[in-house]
């Protein structure tokens, strides 16, 4: 890696990052302000406040870092070209292909950031920052659904009514079918709490259903073997967006393993694996826009060009993922359809200014 090489991605990184921390504080004032709301109500107190804004840091650093990397790297260039540096360099012999492959590096080094930090500290920190929240304001740890959750393990449908942050399960009803879509079994139990290897059933209420009788058991407490565990019920309880690529795809296979609908979850997971490929192809795009950009162009007009293309790239990026929903397209189709659109375009115009 020569002198220039290392310059070009010190430039774009520095002003990705610079970027970054611009919008990041901008937003985080805003939800921290949100916050303040809440003081008072429970045992929420203005301490309270800062802490759940410092742990949802992660969650809007993943949400903000494709927008920020486009911004920073058409200032950053943009600079350079406007000092007269990028002339400077293609003057020394440097082509721009060479340049392009130095930008790319500088991509992929901000895309291997932002995946680790989407794939390890997001879940991890909204997790803390739902929990905290939920004990001070509501003085409970419970996420309770408006809706009952509804699982299915082959011939067994599981009704949940309510999942603790220590994910022990309440109001539990199971129904299991014989193969001709005959009720045989229900279960009602109290409570249930994941031991290691199965979950353990609490104060059961169990009927036997035959052609010629019923018969009700009571049951203290009971093993109930399943495909659920508690990585599937971190998924459950958790937002598309907080979730690992890992627990999507467990979550997404066993969705399948059921027949059940999971291309909202495979959508979500590709959108993870793509991110990082968007990344690049926007800094990309950047190039050709700032190396046909006058040298004299102020930083306004850069600033204004990328924001255009960003709010363009994200809503095109959302219209396609759900019109692919809509119409059962292949999740990876929907969610790489406009990064690779994004790629043929930024090659189009890299070629025709070269």
């Amino acid at each position: 890696m020569n002198i220039i090489d290392r310059y070009i991605i010190k430039n774009v990184i520095y002003s990705t990052l610079l970027f970054l921390l611009i919008i990041l504080s901008l937003y985080t004032f805003i939800v921290l302000a949100d916050n303040f709301k809440y003081v008072g109500k429970g045992n929420f107190e203005l301490i309270d406040a800062f802490y759940y804004t410092l742990l949802s840091l992660p969650r809007r650093m993943y949400q903000l870092f494709p927008f920020s990397v486009l911004l920073g790297a058409m200032m950053g260039l943009g600079t350079l070209n406007s000092n007269n540096e990028l002339v400077a360099i293609r003057a020394a012999g440097v082509a721009i292909t060479t340049v392009i492959f130095s930008v790319m590096k500088a991509a992929f080094i901000l895309a291997i950031f932002i995946f680790i930090v989407g794939e390890y500290f997001v879940p991890v920190s909204e997790k803390l920052a739902e929990n905290h929240w939920s004990s001070k304001v509501k003085g409970t740890v419970s996420s309770i659904s408006e809706d009952a959750i509804w699982i299915r393990d082959s011939n067994t449908f599981t009704k949940i009514h309510t999942i603790t942050s220590d994910k022990t399960l309440g109001n539990v009803s199971i129904y299991t079918f014989t193969d001709d879509k005959k009720l045989k079994v229900s279960t009602w139990a109290g409570s249930a709490r994941f031991d290691g290897d199965d979950w353990i059933l609490k104060d059961i209420k169990q009927t036997f259903i035959s052609n010629d009788k019923v018969v009700t058991n009571k049951i203290k407490q009971a093993r109930w073997p399943t495909l659920l565990d508690l990585e599937l019920v971190d998924v459950i309880i958790s937002s598309l967006e907080n979730l690992s690529a890992a627990g999507l795809y467990r979550y997404s296979s066993y969705l399948d393993a059921n027949n059940l609908d999971s291309n909202q979850y495979w959508l979500a997971f590709w959108n993870k694996l793509v991110q990082p490929f968007s990344i690049a192809a926007m800094l990309l795009l950047a190039v050709p826009f700032v190396f046909s950009s006058s040298r004299t162009g102020n930083a306004g007009s850069r600033l204004m060009t990328g924001v255009f293309i960003g709010i363009v790239f994200t809503i095109a990026n959302k219209i396609t993922g759900q019109f692919g929903l809509v119409y059962n397209i292949n999740p990876l189709i929907s969610a790489s359809l406009v990064t690779v659109s994004t790629f043929i375009i930024a090659s189009y115009l890299i070629r025709r200014m070269t």
